[in-house]
């Protein structure tokens, strides 16, 4: 009697056994709890966020994208279909399958490429899928809707408000976003360089969606940018804390504890707006780092002098001196690069400020007057005296009663004409004269070229 409610037990625990291995997961399975989509220049990006790891799989049919989830279920607050106005895609359409599974379904605008990905649960954000409808047109030739040739003439400023996205940024105590606030202010700076003749600005972003770290120095890069600033707001826990300070690279210890802390903030947000390698553990950083050159960081930390006069007269300082820390976005190896803390938006009374209209034009015309001082100055391209030109150049310059001749020069990787004209104490211009180059002509890894 005994063995036979054992084996009743024993058959029925092996029925539910198989019954849970054949639907999958009969004891837990993954919500589909929300829907997001934001629109960039280069492509439109949708994220779903799920309260554990999911599992599914992608398939493409022309115009028509597919993701179906394994022991999956909807939030009851997803609808069965969504409308999009965005680029590259009209809309998505959600449906409960057999065997608990769910199917999405994507509606591109025309046959696109298209990049799927899972991000795990960090900080406040839950485990993610991701998915990037790639756009035809280069994210910075539409932001700045001009061809690149045409602004060579002008110096380029490049504004980097930060944040975007997935990646809010501080949050103020009455709900203010930091990424909405400082691409107001962004703007705000752009039209008052616009104004400066011989100047463009050109924004790293112009709407609410993240651009990665190597992407917004990359458009730098391309522009030959005579400076990079990126905006932020500042965050304490302390609410008392009040103030706009100035950052530059460190490639060493950062400057005090608290810059240590910001920078290792600022550095996650990667992670936080959604980039498929955002980890940390970029390859690129230490060799990104070792070309950097000792003059570059002097630059930034000379325009950064300059910027806090003209902020100290907008705002109160937090710090009066420049700060230093170890920055990623920041690392730009001849571009001087400076980061801005306009104020605490953890301080009721800052945040307020953050958001009048006043406020941000005053520190427009602030950034755009420390612009002009230092551009002004010439000082871009420091001189170099002529007995250390042979050293500098591994003592294959030649001179000529004191007076350097034109020099051949192999080109090599990450090498620009702006940053031969800054290690030669020259123009973009007299290179382009000697060597009998169009404003449209780059260079070419192992390109031979004139060096006055």
């Amino acid at each position: 009697m005994i063995k036979n409610k054992w084996s009743h037990k024993i058959c029925f625990a092996l029925t539910i056994f198989f019954v849970c291995l054949n639907s999958g997961n009969c004891f837990s399975s993954t919500e589909i709890s929300n829907v997001r989509y934001w629109a960039a220049p280069d492509h439109t990006r949708i994220v779903f966020d799920l309260d554990s790891e999911p599992v599914f799989e992608v398939k493409e049919n022309g115009k028509i994208l597919v993701l179906k989830f394994t022991a999956a279920t909807f939030n009851k607050s997803i609808p069965a279909e969504i409308i999009l106005s965005k680029p590259g895609i009209k809309k998505i359409n959600f449906y409960n399958t057999k065997n608990n599974t769910v199917k999405i379904e994507f509606v591109l605008d025309k046959h696109l490429k298209t990049d799927v990905f899972k991000l795990k649960k960090f900080q406040d954000k839950p485990q993610r899928v991701v998915i990037d409808i790639i756009l035809d047109l280069p994210a910075q030739q539409e932001m700045i809707n001009e061809p690149l040739p045409k602004l060579t003439a002008k110096k380029i400023i490049v504004i980097d408000p930060g944040h975007g996205g997935e990646d809010p940024g501080a949050v103020g105590k009455r709900g203010t976003y930091e990424k909405n606030i400082v691409l107001v202010i962004g703007r705000e700076i752009k039209k008052a360089v616009n104004k400066l003749p011989g100047y463009r600005a050109v924004l790293t972003r112009d709407g609410d969606y993240y651009v990665p770290f190597n992407k917004r120095l990359q458009i730098a890069k391309d522009l030959g940018a005579s400076l990079f600033i990126s905006i932020h707001a500042d965050a304490a826990r302390n609410r008392a804390a009040k103030g706009s300070s100035v950052y530059c690279l460190s490639t060493g210890a950062a400057s005090s504890e608290a810059a240590k802390l910001m920078a290792n903030n600022e550095n996650l947000s990667d992670i936080i707006g959604g980039v498929q390698s955002g980890d940390g553990k970029n390859e690129s950083d230490q060799i990104v780092l070792n070309m950097f050159q000792t003059n570059t960081i002097n630059l930034s930390k000379t325009y950064a002098g300059t910027l806090i006069t003209h902020l100290d007269r907008v705002n109160n300082l937090k710090h009066k001196k420049v700060q230093e820390a170890p920055f990623k976005v920041l690392k730009l190896p001849d571009i001087p690069a400076v980061l801005i803390e306009t104020a605490y938006i953890s301080n009721m009374q800052e945040e307020n400020l953050l958001k009048t209209d006043g406020f941000q034009k005053k520190l427009a015309m602030a950034v755009a007057s420390s612009v002009t001082e230092y551009v002004g100055r010439k000082i871009l391209v420091p001189a170099i005296s002529a007995e250390k030109t042979p050293e500098r150049n591994g003592g294959r310059g030649k001179q000529n009663g004191g007076i350097n001749t034109s020099k051949i020069y192999t080109v090599k990787k990450g090498d620009t004409l702006f940053s031969l004209a800054k290690n030669n104490s020259t123009t973009v211009d007299e290179l382009r004269r000697i060597n009998k180059m169009r404003s449209a002509d780059g260079l070419l890894y192992g390109q031979r070229i004139k060096l006055p």
